[in-house]
């Protein structure tokens, strides 16, 4: 029976009942703590009225009634006994200070607990894996002293002092190196070693450590990218289906057009008669939706380009089976497009073809072009009219310095795209080839990815864009006006672009946008082209619906842009890297805007825009020399200066 003075045992705790109060009891804790409880939620300890807590009680041989209770009974269950048999045992007599005695040392959970219905002894099985359970801890204590210790070391040294390899500290490692990559919220063996626990944090504590190198990129796998290419095959053969009549176009000079250094070639151009003809890798006659090849594409996104490495959406095979003008003659899927005299589409052919394509940079495309090549000649004249086109329809024309760079071990390199005549050519062919599928898809209620962008805000004094040269702040202003792109099922104008419809169908190796429209391009072509030796096609190669396209569409776009973050990320990463290897770097920047107190630059030669802070008045367009005076591999951090007079010729050099 419960009653005021009486001793209990609440959750473990010992209390002492102050009062009872419309079946809810008030209760006494040692810390001097009150608290209403249910009466339910008590066990009674002792029923004798105290006045208050017993205070400790010295003695007792616990371990001798441990024995008696666990005598000859073998097993891991628990030994039932009570409060008053456990006081006799360990005290000889059951009063308030022995039961309480008991029970503080009961819920320590050394030979004795506590359960709902009173104490039991622990069994010796248990204690004994118990006792393996605290040397366990003990020994794991120790090893993340020595680990910590060892880290600190490392660090204080600037990794002069190795951290020696070992297994046991292989765990912690990995707990510091997932972390700084972006896996979990925290990192309790940073906070025990005093490094904040940020993912920047860490990775400074590596890099002072020596356990990363400063050439390490971390941020691919922040942006959660997968970073291995993918390990399925890709089929030698094409879908059963697919496998009809292509057109042959091999008698058809075509050109595979791009940079020196590009080794994923998935378009070429061409022109026959009166058709412009822009041939694509064609995968998805090779690749079923909802395909192990398909949904890994999807959660890739795209093609993920490192200076240290590429990794493809699709298995390698991929490249070597459909790249064009990797082999003799290519698969393709063939957009043709018939032109008016201002440059309007006038109709459009897409067919599966197969096609002999030449592989050229664009420095050798240009070459060509000079020396009056007629497929390019041709090909040059309808991009002028195009280009004219979409400019009358509003398009924005924006011209920046590209670099591409290039790291192999520890060396980086830094390559400056060319502009040339040639890269123009494709690109506009490249934008022809969109509009004509967003054009044929429409017309046919395809469910389809369109390509969209709002109006661009620019100033009244900014024109959209011109023939002849423009100055670079004016090219920034125009890109800091564009408003972003999107990508859904609803057709609507892509105003930057000068097009009433757009589709990025081009590229269907290397983004899973493409990929998409062209699965839906094919299955409309297998269930309408009498040219199949099969009769009438398979519900399911049968176009997908406007849902699982706007579906895909989100999960690709999200995918994509993750791996957009990542590119982004590395780029200031590695130059963050060579500046720091190179301290005092000095260079030419070009004044972009002015924000605030600080200028907005370009150096071209990094393909680095950043923020630079100068007391002295520059004006968007100067020239002005540069030297880093800070460069940070964990913040991506770099600090510029302006160049003195006296060094600024050397700048200059």
């Amino acid at each position: 029976m419960i009653s005021p003075g009486s001793l209990v045992i609440y959750k473990n705790q010992l209390a002492r009942v102050a009062s009872l109060t419309d079946g809810r009891i008030s209760l006494e804790f040692e810390s001097g703590e009150a608290k209403k409880v249910r009466e339910k939620d008590v066990t009674l300890l002792h029923g004798s009225a105290s006045s208050h807590i017993p205070p400790l009680l010295e003695g007792g041989d616990f371990e001798t009634a441990h024995a008696m209770l666990a005598s000859g009974i073998q097993g891991r269950d628990p030994i039932p006994t009570s409060w008053k048999e456990l006081a006799e045992l360990v005290f000889g007599d059951y009063t308030p200070a022995t039961a309480a005695a008991c029970a503080r040392f009961a819920a320590k959970g050394f030979l004795f607990g506590i359960r709902e219905e009173g104490p039991y002894a622990l069994s010796l099985e248990e204690i004994e894996h118990q006792r393996q359970k605290s040397e366990e801890k003990l020994l794991e204590g120790n090893r993340r002293s020595s680990f910590i210790a060892a880290l600190r070391a490392a660090i204080k040294s600037k990794g002069a002092t190795a951290i020696e390899p070992s297994p046991e500290f292989t765990r912690y490692l990995a707990d510091l190196e997932s972390f700084a990559q972006g896996t979990g919220e925290r990192c309790a063996i940073a906070a025990e070693a005093g490094i904040a626990e940020t993912r920047e944090s860490v990775h400074q504590a590596l890099l002072d450590s020596g356990i990363w190198k400063t050439s390490h990129n971390p941020w691919p796998a922040r942006a959660h990218c997968v970073l291995w290419p993918s390990r399925l095959e890709f089929p030698d053969g094409e879908l059963p289906f697919f496998a009809s009549q292509r057109r042959d176009m091999r008698g058809m000079v075509s050109y595979a057009i791009d940079n020196a250094w590009s080794h994923d070639p998935d378009d070429a151009i061409a022109i026959d008669g009166d058709f412009v003809w822009v041939h694509i890798a064609d995968p998805a006659a090779f690749i079923a939706p909802d395909s192990p090849l398909d949904l890994e594409a999807l959660s890739r996104g795209a093609t993920l380009y490192l200076p240290e490495k590429i990794v493809p959406m699709l298995p390698e095979g991929a490249i070597a089976r459909l790249g064009l003008g990797l082999s003799p003659e290519s698969p393709a899927l063939s957009f043709g497009m018939r032109l008016s005299v201002d440059g309007s589409i006038v109709e459009t052919l897409i067919v599966p073809s197969i096609v002999h394509v030449a592989r050229l940079s664009y420095e050798e495309a240009d070459t060509l072009l000079a020396a009056e090549d007629a497929a390019l000649t041709a090909l040059n004249a309808a991009a002028t009219l195009r280009h004219r086109k979409r400019l009358s329809n509003g398009a924005v024309d924006i011209d920046f310095p590209e670099v591409s760079m290039k790291a192999e071990g520890d060396d980086l390199r830094f390559l400056s795209v060319p502009v040339t005549r040639s890269s123009e050519i494709v690109r506009e062919m490249m934008l022809l080839a969109g509009e004509a599928a967003a054009r044929w898809a429409l017309e046919r209620k395809i469910p389809f990815t369109f390509s969209s962008q709002e109006a661009p805000q620019l100033s009244k004094e900014l024109s959209r864009s011109e023939e002849g040269s423009i100055s670079l702040s004016a090219q920034y202003q125009r890109r800091k006006g564009m408003k972003a792109s999107i990508v859904g099922t609803e057709c609507l104008a892509h105003q930057g672009l000068g097009l009433s419809f757009y589709s990025q169908v081009t590229s269907p190796l290397r983004r899973y946008q493409d990929l998409l429209a062209h699965y839906q391009i094919r299955a409309w072509l297998a269930t309408n082209n009498s040219l199949s030796s099969m009769g009438k096609a398979p519900v399911a190669l049968a176009p997908l619906s406007e849902d699982e396209v706007s579906r895909r569409c989100l999960l690709g776009s999200q995918a994509a842009a993750s791996t957009r973050q990542a590119e982004r990320d590395s780029k200031l990463h590695w130059i963050a890297y060579f500046l720091l290897r190179n301290p005092g770097w000095k260079g030419k920047a070009i004044v972009l805007d002015r924000r605030d107190q600080d200028f907005w630059i370009i150096i071209p030669e990094l393909g680095l825009e950043t923020s630079l802070r100068a007391r002295k008045t520059l004006l968007p367009d100067d020239t002005i020399a540069v030297r880093v005076t800070r460069a940070s591999i964990a913040l991506r951090d770099i600090t510029l200066d302006l160049v003195s007079s006296a060094d600024a010729g050397a700048a200059a050099d």
